[in-house]
């Protein structure tokens, strides 16, 4: 428990992350709510030097909307979840892959990346209500070598297991992956709260 306590004050002695996170617009006036953010210092100083051996930085993004309330905040849609993996490409380029595969390139020496999020459906805003988007973004890494071989090991490779053993497999992993991931850096925002006939507008 002290030791719990001693890390927690370390932590909060250490320089603040370089990871930021801005959220530069909310609008709806079409058919889904988009909210605008942007991403400064995109790879960290600590985080380069997994890149430049090979590894893969996990950027996972997580926006949520929430109707201000008096007492307790109302969450207008379901988070949404976006999870980017970064890899070194040619040269001193990175190569940022979305969640539907599809990988973009951009110069190493750029240190921030715009992302539009779509949020929900505009209907589930009351143009008297006031409204605020909350991101989290977190960067990481994710040890997928080591966990597929600690994985074979213990149930078996993929091509091999049946029904149980790719169910074992799978919450292994999301076990072990939760765990590698406290070791990343994490940035948050707020936007302002805005009512929302200024939203869909």
């Amino acid at each position: 428990m002290k030791l719990a306590v001693l890390f927690g004050v370390v932590l909060a002695a250490a320089p603040a992350a370089a990871l930021d996170v801005q959220i530069k617009d909310v609008r709806g006036p079409a058919s889904v709510v988009i909210a605008t953010i942007e991403l400064h210092e995109l790879i960290p100083d600590r985080f380069r030097k997994t890149l430049d051996e090979g590894g893969v930085l996990h950027l996972r993004v997580q926006a949520e909307m929430w109707e201000s309330r008096p007492v307790w905040d109302r969450l207008v849609y379901p988070a949404l979840v976006r999870v980017l993996r970064l890899k070194r490409a040619a040269g001193d380029s990175v190569a940022i892959t979305d969640p539907s595969g599809v990988s973009t390139t951009y110069p190493a020496a750029r240190t921030s990346l715009p992302m539009i999020l779509e949020l929900g459906d505009p209907i589930r805003l009351t143009p008297a209500e006031r409204y605020y988007v909350h991101v989290i973004a977190t960067l990481g890494t994710i040890a997928e070598h080591e966990v597929d071989e600690v994985g074979d090991a213990v149930f078996g490779r993929p091509s091999e297991v049946n029904g149980l053993g790719s169910l074992g497999r799978l919450m292994f992993r999301t076990v072990l992956q939760i765990s590698d991931y406290l070791q990343s850096v994490s940035a948050e925002a707020r936007s302002h709260r805005t009512a929302g006939r200024d939203i869909l507008r």
